[in-house]
């Protein structure tokens, strides 16, 4: 039995309310630990923002995990349940200079910056600092893109890290993302060799960055997208291109949605079916606004396998149903041509595997439905 069917099962005989979140501590642990020396000086920062529930943070805290805050806000909770200060980094670009003062006077001095604005802030509010640059890199093909948003240009990395220099703070390193859910397990190497030069340039003045951060991206296996790169894959292009630098540098990854993704299934139930044109519609309790946002159909995005975990044992016959939530509102579509038993229908429950990320960490009230409940064990 595999791990997911071992995790459904386990679902299959709760009672709790629907709808719930259901995190499985072993499937979080193994994938922590999958991260762990995948190079040579690596360490591990979980991006919270993939799912910021106290739970989960304490369990991979206790793991010996670091952890990567996109916001003032985050580091309050990763605070809340005991991180220590020097395992945050503060790896978001943009930031309230009041974060970054309210960081610092915490213990916290890691910061990310693209711009020389954003390093004079951390030199005004956190002194003495260690700065690391975000550069921009080639995101194509990835299911979500930030270079729009976020990174230098490369040719500008160089003049940022001297500038941190200048002002009394460490240059620390560099990053890039590669996106969001990346389809290219060659995308990261291509980011050190983007940055590559600037490291060579660097070296020849005299400036050794401590390390390089390759972000996360890193991809979980959803229904939409069986054909993802694996971990192993990204791995042996990464290698390479690290191993062509002009030093050894501590590598830093942030992976989220692959830490978190795969250790939770999504528990709801039916609240109504119905035929709509001629094709029959499930509405559940949960939907795209309180659980499933990245689900959206009309943004064309995840796809969740899914389980009926009240079929009878030996059912065979199914259809194509439209997976609708709870509330008013027409977007609130989850999944059309979803294969179900034909049996399908109001009071029975469904589980959406790989779950975990930017599931309950994106989720609002709107209509007044609640998040669901998350339970670890």
């Amino acid at each position: 039995m595999g791990r997911i069917e071992s995790v459904i099962n386990e679902v299959r005989g709760l009672t709790h309310e629907t709808p719930f979140f259901y995190t499985s501590r072993d499937i979080l642990e193994e994938n922590f630990f999958s991260f762990c020396g995948l190079f040579a000086h690596c360490e591990v920062y979980y991006a919270v923002k993939a799912n910021s529930e106290p739970s989960i943070l304490s369990f991979l805290d206790r793991l010996g995990c670091g952890f990567e805050a996109a916001s003032g806000y985050e580091i309050s909770i990763l605070q809340s349940v005991g991180v220590a200060a020097d395992k945050i980094i503060y790896g978001t670009s943009v930031k309230p200079i009041a974060h970054i003062r309210e960081a610092f006077a915490l213990g916290i001095d890691r910061f990310a910056a693209d711009s020389k604005e954003e390093i004079e802030k951390i030199a005004e509010a956190a002194p003495g600092s260690r700065v690391f640059v975000r550069a921009v890199v080639d995101d194509s093909g990835s299911v979500f893109t930030m270079s729009e948003r976020f990174g230098a240009p490369p040719s500008s990395v160089k003049h940022l890290v001297l500038h941190i220099q200048r002002l009394g703070l460490v240059p620390y390193g560099i990053s890039f993302y590669v996106g969001s859910q990346a389809t290219d397990g060659s995308k990261w190497a291509k980011g050190v060799y983007t940055i590559k030069p600037v490291i060579e340039e660097l070296a020849d003045e005299g400036v050794r960055l401590e390390t390089v951060n390759i972000g996360g991206g890193f991809p979980a296996l959803y229904e939409n997208h069986p054909e993802a790169p694996r971990i192993g894959e990204i791995v042996e292009f990464t290698r390479d291109a690290l191993a062509s630098l002009p030093y050894s540098a501590r590598v830093i990854m942030e992976p989220g949605r692959a830490i978190v993704a795969t250790s939770t299934v999504l528990v709801s139930q039916v609240i109504s079916r119905s035929d709509r044109a001629g094709s029959p519609w499930l509405c559940l309790d949960a939907g795209i606004y309180n659980a499933l946002y990245e689900a959206m159909v009309h943004q064309g995005a995840t796809r969740y396998r899914i389980h009926a975990l009240d079929a009878p044992e030996h059912e065979i016959e199914t259809e194509s149903f439209t997976l609708a939530g709870p509330t008013g509102d027409s977007l609130d579509v989850i999944a059309r041509n979803a294969r179900l038993p034909s049996c399908t229908g109001t009071g029975d429950r469904l589980a959406f595997e790989n779950a975990g990320a930017y599931t309950i960490a994106m989720a609002s009230r709107f209509n007044g439905f609640p998040p669901p409940q998350l339970y670890l064990d």
